[in-house]
Order: C-alpha cells, then structure tokens, then sequence
C-alpha cells in the first residue's frame, strides 16, 4: 500500500453540514448577533472611565486643600 493510500485511508469522513432554509439561516445569524451584549460593554467601559476621572478630580481637591 502506497502512502497516499494508506493517508486517505485513515481521514476522518467529514459530513456537510445540512442545507439550511431561508428561515432557519435567518434565525441562526439573528442569534449570532451581540450588539446588546457590546452596548453594554460599552457603557461599563464608559462608567468606570467616568468613575475613574471623578475620583481623580475628588482625590486632587482633598490633595490640595
């Protein structure tokens, strides 16, 4: 047995995946979508940032006073 042979011989038999509908596509790449998920990291994001500055501007006036 040649190699090629002996190679093909021992893959893994990979099936395609099943056609989808129209509609079942449409709900799969509705779930795929995060954009609540990345406005709500975006708002952290923006809290702590501003959390950050007021007690940097908080701990300034205490220094100086």
């Amino acid at each position: 047995m040649d190699l090629q042979s002996l190679v093909a011989a021992h893959m893994p038999n990979r099936r395609r995946p099943t056609q989808m509908g129209a509609a079942a596509e449409d709900r799969y790449y509705r779930n795929q979508i995060t954009l609540p998920r990345l406005r709500l990291r975006l708002f952290g994001l923006t809290a702590a940032t501003a959390a950050t500055a007021g007690l940097t501007l908080f701990l300034a006036g205490v220094i100086k006073a």
